[in-house]
């Protein structure tokens, strides 16, 4: 019994075990000189990723898909310790899951004649192209997955792993699916996949991902991610290109306040700097300002543009006026300074960069400039000196990476070239980037009753297909699911994107990316950036069979009616468009037409023609989608769905408010046009009632970009100033509780925070001054300018009898004027009497306080107003010009 025993113990335990565990292949992967897989790839911090040996980048990456195979399949079978992972210089028994290509695994180049695969069709796939081959050889299953390199090597560990069922629907563990299944056989795999979009990802500019996801984006295949994101080593192994650039670059290249690099032969103060290498202007202005230093702009104004006779300064950041481009010597110290931060400053890990101009700037007006054609052609000759200065750099071995730049198809340059490119323009280096801002998502790209997008597909059409076109290179198409003016709202796009990417691959588009993902927190729009990332690996995927799939994995037993929660989730913001960049600022101001276009009427309507769902429509669908969640989450469901709904549910809620809050806002004022006063305080009272809950909603606006977030749902909604034009038409909804005053008993203090509207209402009640945004006041509020929205603030005090005397009031205030020195100009009106306009007399530094009279007649017993307005032409939130309220103070003379 004594021999017996222990074959008896061992073969209980052995049949104990799970059937994964009594087959489970073996990971081969070269470890180098690493003593495991986990030490290899995760070392990320220490690899090389830049130089020119491509062999420790190759080991970190495979052995990283290792794990995530064997992390994977683990969780996936229930056996903890199966699927080991050994270096390729090992001989293990049993099946085999070959990780890595011919040259980095010697494992899968012994077995490459017999699974059939060769170094030459590997190479043919691209550097993220993969084979995935099974074969029984020996007496058992070899599964090879290798790439043309080693980021196709990671797609393809990914993609087997899909095959098995596994989903990363969105970033995080809740959003992983991995099926159980005991695979005590590996399935038999023939695959073998390339992308059809070269390019796939998303246009960022802001260090705001975090690992997981980074790790959703790689996980999907997709490879398009900023270069100020951190840690850079992670994105280098995941197979994520870096890009940097945008409209900034004229700044940080040619700023015309930038100091002025060179020892000037006319200027005293600066001979450490280097020899000036370019001839004196002749409208040199010496240091101009009296700052003690010389900037490139009173060195060179020769540089800058011409705009109606005068040469401009006007460079804001991404915004202004863009620089001479005819001038060879601006032209020349754009590049140098370009090319020096591609070598080794803020872009020396990129490998595309956004090859801009400003954003809509306007072009120079000088005769040389205007030689030079439209500004499309003016922009593609500026790209071409950019493409030839880094291969100067290339050539002269001071820049050792490839370095593609995109370059703009919208605003400005958004009409085709009008002449010939030059002989040597090189399209594999500059690719055209087509951005349609403010398409419409109601109709397909291509629809031929949407005038919208028929502009935006006469344009593509210049660009990518036209015969007699001179631009024959590629196409990048930049989308806009998440807009900056969409704020994160819950939209839906899986109709149109089933039949727009197609669209524009068959257009010739090979790459692809959208504003401004959100990077977490995502609820459905999960579906938006998982169907992306599908469609642009393959155009051709059936998006019926990708619905199926993602719903009834993400939902399980809920996948109808949350299949049914989409559907009308698209129908509830498809009009999306309209809604953010045409009715939000018709109600912000107080338009008389509020419903001017067939695209978006109150109550239902049908057109031939730029027909889309109307309000009463969309408030319709989202009553469905409410019913729909609320009839979901009653019900008993997994928690790792139930979780899932939540989060649909949080997003939703956003969207519902803000449609709630437009309708409230347009019922009070189409009631109060209409006399019907009662009415329309009702509805004023809703509006205020859901801008409270709005206000409250801190999240659902955030994780996108600068640009694309706010710090609330009510500042996202860009109407939160018609409630201070509300109030001035229908007076306070609470008249007895507004503050009251007794001239007799001394002045009457209303600061800044008990004025109605204005920018505090998005950006807070605090006043700063610039350009170093110390904060100077946190009581304040503040008027941007005329026809912004946000251009006026009111607030209201309460008298118990006229004053028989003239009132003094003094304004106490900071301005910001555009230029700095220049002037803002303002009004101010007690009810309604005009008592100030003109330039406001505050200073730019400071707060400083100036005193009006109001006359006696002003004011009324009851209710009265102070309405505060800036009127300086060309405003924009955000932006100057703009002044600032700290407090009003009224008292008797």
């Amino acid at each position: 019994m004594r021999s017996v025993l222990p074959i008896l113990v061992a073969l209980l335990a052995v049949l104990a075990l799970p059937p994964a565990a009594l087959a489970a292949p073996t990971i081969v992967v070269n470890l180098g000189k690493y003593p495991s897989a986990q030490r290899a790839g995760t070392d990320e911090a220490n690899v090389r990723w830049g130089d020119a040996d491509p062999t420790d980048d190759t080991l970190c990456t495979e052995a990283f898909a290792a794990l995530e195979a064997q992390r994977a399949l683990r969780k996936m079978t229930g056996a903890r310790n199966a699927f080991a992972i050994v270096d390729d210089r090992a001989a293990p028994a049993g099946d085999l899951i070959l990780v890595g290509g011919l040259k980095s695994n010697a494992l899968s180049a012994r077995f490459a004649g017999a699974l059939g695969v060769s170094q030459a069709e590997l190479e043919k796939l691209g550097p993220e192209g993969y084979r995935i081959r099974s074969r029984d050889v020996g007496g058992r299953r070899s599964t090879l997955v290798a790439g043309g390199g080693r980021v196709g090597t990671l797609y393809g560990v990914y993609d087997f792993l899909h095959r098995l069922g596994v989903r990363w629907y969105a970033p995080g563990e809740l959003h992983e699916e991995i099926p159980p299944r005991s695979l005590a056989y590996l399935p038999r795999f023939d695959v073998t996949e390339s992308p059809r979009f070269l390019t796939r990802g998303f246009h960022a500019w802001e260090n705001r991902g975090d690992p997981e996801f980074l790790l959703w984006m790689a996980r999907n295949r997709l490879n398009y991610w900023c270069v100020e994101q951190e840690p850079k080593p992670l994105l280098h192994k995941l197979g994520i290109m870096l890009v940097g650039g945008g409209h900034i670059l004229t700044q940080y290249y040619l700023g015309p306040n930038n100091p002025y690099p060179y020892d000037h032969p006319a200027f005293t103060g600066d001979e450490g700097k280097p020899r000036d290498p370019y001839p004196t202007s002749a409208e040199f202005r010496g240091d101009a300002n009296g700052d003690g230093t010389l900037s490139y702009f009173e060195a060179h104004p020769e540089w800058y543009a011409l705009i109606q006779g005068q040469r401009s300064s006007h460079i804001v950041g991404d915004g202004g006026d863009n620089f001479c481009t005819s001038n060879r010597d601006a032209m020349a110290e754009w590049m140098k300074n370009a090319v020096a931060d591609l070598v080794e400053g803020r872009y020396k890990d990129a490998g595309l960069m956004n090859a801009w101009m400003l954003d809509a700037g306007r072009w120079c007006e000088c005769a040389e400039c205007r030689a030079l054609g439209t500004p499309t052609d003016r922009n593609l000759l500026f790209v071409h000196e950019y493409a030839k200065a880094i291969k100067q750099a290339q050539a002269e071995g001071r820049l050792h990476r490839p370095v593609r730049l995109l370059f703009l198809a919208y605003a400005d340059v958004l009409e085709p070239p009008t002449r010939p490119l030059p002989p040597d323009f090189d399209p594999e280096t500059c690719i055209a980037t087509y951005f349609p801002i403010t398409r419409c998502y109601v109709h397909r790209f291509d629809d031929p009753h949407c005038s919208r997008n028929a502009a935006y597909v006469r344009h593509l059409y210049g660009w990518a297909r036209d015969p007699e076109r001179h631009y024959q290179g590629q196409i990048c198409i930049g989308e806009y699911y998440n807009v900056s003016g969409y704020r994160c709202l819950p939209a839906c796009f899986m109709s149109t994107m089933a039949t727009d990417i197609p669209y524009y691959y068959a257009r010739g588009a090979r790459h692809f990316h959208y504003m401004h993902c959100t990077t977490k927190n995502w609820g459905n729009k999960a579906l938006t950036n998982w169907q992306m990332a599908r469609q642009l690996w393959d155009p051709g995927v059936n998006c019926e069979a990708l619905w199926q799939d993602y719903f009834s994995g993400r939902y399980g037993p809920a996948a109808h009616p949350m299949r049914r929660f989409y559907e009308s989730l698209e129908q509830m913001l498809g009009n999306v468009t309209e809604l953010k960049y045409g009715l939000a600022g018709r109600l912000q101001s107080g338009a008389k037409e509020l419903f001017p276009t067939t695209h978006l009427r109150y109550e239902r309507t049908t057109y031939p023609k730029d027909d889309g769902p109307d309000l009463l429509e969309i408030l319709e669908a989202s009553r469905r989608c409410r019913q729909i969640l609320d009839d979901v989450l009653r019900r008993r469901l997994p928690e790792r769905v139930r979780q899932r709904v939540a989060e649909d549910e949080r997003g939703f809620t956003y969207g519902e408010r803000t449609l709630a809050f437009y309708d409230a806002l347009a019922r009070a004022y189409l009631r109060q046009r209409e006399g019907k006063e009662a009415e329309a305080r009702q509805a004023f009272r809703e509006a205020s009632k859901l801008a409270g809950l709005l206000k409250a909603d801190t999240t659902s606006a955030l994780h996108s970009s600068s640009h694309a977030s706010a710090p609330d749902a009510l500042a996202a909604s860009y109407a939160s100033g018609a409630l201070t034009v509300l109030s001035s038409l229908l007076g306070p909804l609470e008249p007895e509780q507004v503050k009251a005053w007794d001239p007799a008993r001394g002045p009457l203090t209303l600061t800044g925070k008990e004025f109605e509207g204005g920018g505090a209402t998005r950006f807070g009640y605090v006043l700063h001054r610039y350009p170093e945004r110390e904060k100077i006041s946190d009581q304040g509020n503040y008027v941007y300018g005329q026809g912004s929205g946000l251009d006026r603030i009111h607030a209201w005090f309460r008298l118990e009898k006229r004053p028989e005397g003239e009132m003094a009031l003094v304004l106490v205030g900071i301005k910001c004027p555009q230029p700095a020195g220049g002037e803002v100009l303002g009004e101010v009106r007690v009810n309604d009497t005009l008592v100030f306009s003109g330039s406001v007399p505050f200073a730019e530094r400071d707060l400083t306080r100036h005193e009006v009279a109001v006359p006696a007649q002003a004011l009324k017993e009851g209710v009265n107003r102070i309405e505060v307005r800036n009127t300086q032409p060309g405003g924009q939130v955000g932006n100057r010009p703009w002044f600032g309220i700290d407090r009003v103070e009224l008292s008797a003379r």
